[in-house]
């Protein structure tokens, strides 16, 4: 992998830390998973993994965000976890 890889994995990690304690006091978190060619994937956790707004908060409130400060990002997804 690339010096700009680990630096754009570096600013989106910064960002999502700055999200965090607004899902963190909702009883909620996320999680880095991947980033791929332009695509960011992360994980709700906690109370928002199974929320109903989920989906808002993913569109415009994280990705809107991520977006906008890392133009590296082409597009942010969820990836639902798994129940075994």
């Amino acid at each position: 992998m690339s010096k700009e890889y680990y630096e754009t994995i570096s600013k989106i990690k910064i960002e999502l830390e700055k999200i965090r304690p607004k899902l963190i006091m909702d009883g909620g978190d996320i999680e880095f998973v991947n980033f791929k060619d332009g695509i960011l994937k992360l994980r709700f956790k906690g109370e928002c993994a199974h929320c109903e707004l989920s989906h808002i908060t993913m569109k415009f409130a994280i990705e809107k965000n991520i977006l906008e400060k890392i133009p590296e990002v082409k597009k942010v997804t969820e990836v639902k976890m798994s129940v075994i």
